[in-house]
């Protein structure tokens, strides 16, 4: 029997902890091939083991209803399937006129300001204002101001700090003005700013061209992205655990049928190869994973 092999949350380098990141051009959540890899597996064993050849055995390995509950629980969340359509046409509606690759082009380089900016100014107040004033001076520039994922909200966040950064230019409290010439002088320069600033204005514009989307409020919508993810992180725990369990009690050809072990087709001589495929890792050029599955039963 094929090693198992466990499906492990895919690494973006760079990337800052945390929920996972979209990977590719719908938002604010696009699913990687491997995460709908996962939500057809478990959709798959889900189905299939009711079975009744299928679940007596699973069920002398400790797979009980309340095993199966949380299984469609979490496939469900993973799935989506709590989000209003209004989140979608919100969502949808936010790209306006800058649609597809363009729009996730500037969301990322916009985001990309967030992550560098935001913990280098926090660094740089926690070392040039006066020790007495520092936590306060801290929590009042970044009040509500934390990162956020890919998506509307980062645009959100980033207005709301290059406001903030007017206020120190303006302000005439020293503290205030050591860090903004700091932040100057370590490349955060007007040309910089005015840059994020056009970014934001094309994001911006983008929105308004378009029919005025539900008012769905930002952290309506940053958390029920957030519990999508959770979900499928959850998900991947829940299958790994139980095709972990299963596969050493079922032959393959049942494993098959429950989406426990995948069938990939190699290029040479059509020689089919039974194994696990893991969800974690798109299918290279080399292999392609079947459709056809043999009926349950």
């Amino acid at each position: 029997m094929p090693k198992a092999k466990s499906v492990s949350a895919p690494r973006t380098p760079g990337a800052r902890p945390g929920p996972s990141e979209p990977s590719e051009a719908s938002l604010p959540l696009a699913l990687t091939a491997a995460e709908q890899d996962l939500l057809g597996r478990a959709l798959r064993f889900l189905v299939n083991v009711q079975a009744a050849p299928f679940i007596a055995r699973a069920r002398r390995e400790g797979y009980a209803a309340n095993d199966h509950r949380e299984g469609w629980r979490l496939f469900k969340l993973a799935a989506g399937e709590q989000r209003p359509l209004e989140h979608l046409f919100a969502e949808a509606a936010s790209g306006g006129g800058v649609e597809g690759a363009e729009r996730m082009q500037l969301l990322r380089e916009v985001e990309v300001f967030e992550n560098t900016w935001f913990p280098r100014t926090r660094a740089i107040i926690r070392r040039v204002v006066q020790r007495e004033r520092r936590d306060g001076f801290e929590a009042a520039f970044f009040k509500h101001l934390e990162p956020q994922p890919l998506g509307s909200t980062v645009v959100m966040s980033v207005g709301t700090y290059l406001r903030r950064l007017e206020g120190l230019a303006r302000n005439s409290d020293g503290d205030a003005k050591k860090v903004h010439k700091t932040l100057a002088a370590r490349g955060l320069t007007e040309a910089k700013v005015q840059q994020v600033r056009d970014l934001l204005a094309k994001l911006e514009a983008g929105a308004g061209a378009q029919a005025q989307p539900p008012r769905v409020p930002a952290a309506e919508l940053a958390r029920a992205w957030r519990e999508q993810r959770e979900g499928i992180e959850g998900l991947r725990g829940w299958f790994n655990d139980w095709a972990t369990t299963l596969r050493q009690v079922f032959p393959v050809n049942a494993q098959i049928q429950l989406g426990l072990t995948a069938v990939r087709r190699t290029a040479a001589a059509g020689v089919v190869i039974e194994e696990d495929v893991s969800l974690d890792e798109d299918e290279g050029a080399d292999g392609e994973v079947t459709g056809a599955e043999p009926p349950v039963g």
